[in-house]
């Protein structure tokens, strides 16, 4: 497990988290810190290292982008320390809550703890976060008007994303893109792509590509195919994530979840 920080300009710090289990797998995980606020706490298994950085770093305060637990996965303990954090009510509920996750998640990227302290209220002011379900029900991005910085947790992660959960709202995630690229962000920061240059032009690309598939499997499945062949003649079959994860995040759950969002 390494942490490693790089300056992506003045005022914004990229804090990159690498495990050999997610270098298996091909993932990495970034939070930012924005001036003095930490947007997201990476996943369970860079807890040392995250607070041995904290302690240099000293933000005034957390947002977290969703629940997930390359996301969430060190915010409990962050909590109980004391340090002011914020999120979407639903994300909070989760986290309390503690929702089981497959297997192949505990490993790569270990279980989150229950949410247990209370959240000191946390006012991130000039930051604001901006509601952008689809990829989670609880998913919020964090929009600094003033530089026109967003960091997008799991908003983007590329253009031609061919895999999902089956709980994820494809069409909701189009609209979201749309919302987030009418900021015009001049600085993108995805959690796992890092910066992304011309990140307006790159959230629309999606959402167009997303617009286009989501025709594509209504039209396959209104002639009868079933989801898994959709995946196949669409995506070329099943891809190696999609296998490792017993098909829970993969291209045909992709297809299922445009079907059950109809």
């Amino acid at each position: 497990m390494s942490l490693s920080t790089e300056v992506v300009e003045g005022g914004v710090t990229r804090l990159r988290m690498r495990s050999w289990r997610g270098a298996l797998v091909g993932y990495d995980v970034s939070a930012y810190l924005l001036g003095d606020v930490l947007v997201d706490t990476g996943f369970p298994r860079a807890a040392r290292a995250l607070e041995s950085a904290l302690r240099e770093i000293r933000p005034r305060g957390v947002l977290v982008t969703h629940w997930h637990e390359d996301h969430a996965g060190n915010a409990p303990a962050l909590a109980a320390l004391g340090l002011p954090m914020a999120m979407h009510p639903e994300c909070e509920a989760l986290l309390r809550e503690r929702p089981p996750i497959r297997l192949y998640r505990r490993v790569v990227w270990g279980r989150t703890a229950p949410l247990t302290a209370p959240l000191e209220s946390f006012d991130p002011s000039p930051l604001a976060t901006i509601e952008t379900h689809g990829h989670s029900p609880d998913h919020v991005a964090v929009w600094d008007a003033e530089r026109r910085i967003l960091v997008s947790g799991d908003l983007f992660l590329g253009v031609k994303v061919r895999v999902a959960h089956e709980d994820e709202s494809p069409r909701v995630l189009v609209a979201s893109l749309r919302r987030a690229a009418a900021l015009e962000p001049r600085l993108l920061l995805d959690a796992h792509r890092g910066v992304v240059p011309d990140g307006a032009a790159r959230l629309r690309a999606k959402a167009d590509w997303n617009e286009e598939v989501i025709g594509r499997i209504e039209s396959l499945d209104a002639r009868g195919v079933g989801a898994r062949e959709i995946a196949r003649r669409l995506f070329g079959g099943e891809s190696l994530v999609g296998v490792a994860s017993g098909g829970e995040y993969s291209r045909t759950a992709f297809v299922r979840a445009v079907l059950s969002g109809r």
